[in-house]
């Protein structure tokens, strides 16, 4: 050994040496979950479905958020941004949890249909005003 080299007083632990612990297997009665690694993928017609269906509110909102921009330039009150940004809210949180909930057979579905009322309330109040 020379002055440069240090003899090792400790163990080193490597990945390989730790020991590996399995992960606990998925809760069937969750709704909402991130998918685990040995879940199976969903199909691609049932994710082309939610995707496209999530794209058509997306469209309506980023026309409602055109339409409150030149409203507010116009001169719109003070409760109509807030309000539309809540609408906008409440019909997002379904669709991200639709997509967390893709696993599930009849719940995405249900999801995403409770999205669209907020949306059409929220084109209303966009084009009522």
């Amino acid at each position: 050994m020379t002055a440069i080299e240090q003899a090792r007083t400790t163990r080193i632990v490597t990945q390989a040496n730790l020991p590996q612990a399995s992960p606990p297997p998925p809760d069937p009665e969750l709704s909402f979950r991130f998918p685990a690694p040995d879940d199976p993928a969903p199909g691609a017609a049932r994710m082309l479905a939610i995707a496209l269906y999530s794209a058509a509110l997306g469209l309506c909102g980023v026309a409602v958020g055109l339409w409150a921009v030149m409203a507010v330039f116009s001169g719109a009150p003070g409760w109509y941004l807030p309000v539309l940004a809540l609408l906008t809210m409440l019909s997002v949180a379904p669709v991200v949890a639709a997509y967390l909930a893709i696993h599930q057979r009849t719940l995405p579905w249900f999801l995403l249909l409770a999205a669209a009322p907020p949306m059409a309330v929220n084109v209303w109040v966009a084009l009522s005003y």
